[in-house]
């Protein structure tokens, strides 16, 4: 009885020893998900790094490549922690793989984690833009300015979408803020120079804010296209060739740099060099009858009266109501003698509303005609 006892209490305790040590067995240690996810980040933000060296040096199979893995690396991060960050770079470097559709999903993600962050409202508007969602894009920018009024690029962004509507003070005004706000926003002046020189055909304003753009990047060369343009409109051709030709130099196929600067050199008396200018026009475009017109007059300034003819000829073949080549052959025609055909084609010209026709007709055409 003593032993059948004492074995009962031997069981006993030994079940409830057993019991005491499930209940103190430790747990399993536990992972810092948030120190795995940032450094899956960090390694993603290394890649896009290497990344914009890539894209620097106009190697884009390189930076993709790149880009690719920090996809990779953003993926992780999400799956171990999925914060605003994670989902943010994702969609970031989603954007720079042209993959819109997949961004937009990511800076929701984001979104919806941390609403009150503007820099996914603006990425995500840059995506719904490549997508062709304007309304939605337009909504997203000005979200990123209701969240952080000091986002330049949010302003920047609501700027260029303006240039579409009909409130031109409202496009100024946002490019405006984009560069109190970064003094040092080159683009932003760009844009605003060329809504100077397109639309208010101020070419002071505009010169100013092209002058600040290269002081910010000298190595913009489209910059020196639209002041070469700026500085031809206000009568400054020298300055005007210059900046064309630094232009030229880069970019060998842009036919209005070539028209431009040929009509600068017309304009200084550089005669020759400006029909080099228009031959390369007509070899880029063999039909472009501005450039035969300003070759003729080119041809004539030299004494070349057939060589000018021929171009006007061509010309008027092709734009028979241009009135401007009709003045010109007529100027050609009475150099050389032949005013008879000069006044008829001032006739053609007046006839065809030219305002300086009508004047040369009477100085050149009517007399003996009373």
């Amino acid at each position: 009885m003593h032993r059948s006892t004492s074995s009962h209490l031997l069981l006993f305790l030994f079940l409830l020893f057993s019991g005491m040590l499930s209940a103190q067995e430790p747990e399993a240690p536990k992972v810092d998900t948030s120190d795995a996810s940032s450094a899956f980040i960090k390694s993603g933000n290394i890649k896009c790094d290497s990344a914009l060296v890539h894209e620097k040096n106009k190697d884009m199979k390189g930076a993709n490549k790149f880009y690719q893995d920090a996809v990779k690396d953003y993926k992780k991060a999400v799956k171990t922690a999925s914060t605003y960050q994670a989902n943010y770079r994702l969609g970031i470097v989603q954007a720079k793989l042209k993959d819109h559709k997949n961004a937009v999903a990511s800076f929701e993600k984001a979104l919806a984690l941390d609403p009150e962050k503007g820099d996914a409202y603006r990425e995500r508007g840059l995506s719904q833009l490549a997508l062709g969602k304007d309304t939605l894009a337009m909504n997203d920018f000005n979200k990123a300015i209701d969240k952080n009024y000091d986002d330049a690029d949010a302003f920047f962004q609501r700027a260029l979408m303006k240039e579409k509507g009909r409130s031109l003070q409202a496009v100024f005004d946002d490019y405006g803020r984009a560069i109190e706000i970064r003094p040092g926003f080159e683009k932003a002046f760009v844009q605003r120079g060329k809504l100077y020189y397109n639309v208010k055909k101020d070419y002071v304003l505009a010169l100013a804010d092209f002058n600040k753009a290269i002081e910010l990047d000298p190595e913009d060369n489209e910059v020196y296209f639209w002041r070469g343009k700026t500085n031809f409109s206000g009568g400054n051709f020298k300055a005007a060739d210059k900046d064309l030709s630094r232009y030229i130099d880069y970019e060998t196929t842009n036919v209005e740099a070539y028209i431009t600067r040929g009509a600068a050199r017309l304009n200084t008396n550089n005669n020759a060099d400006a029909v080099k200018d228009f031959d390369e026009v007509i070899k880029l475009d063999p039909k472009n009858v501005v450039a035969y017109t300003n070759r003729g007059i080119a041809k004539g300034a030299m004494k070349d009266f057939g060589g000018a003819l021929a171009d006007l000829d061509m010309a008027i073949k092709l734009k028979f109501d241009y009135s401007s080549a009709y003045i010109n052959r007529a100027a050609i025609k009475l150099a050389s003698g032949d005013k008879k055909g000069a006044c008829k084609d001032l006739e053609k010209a007046d006839g065809l509303n030219n305002e300086k026709a009508y004047d040369l007709i009477q100085k050149y055409c009517n007399e003996g005609r009373k």
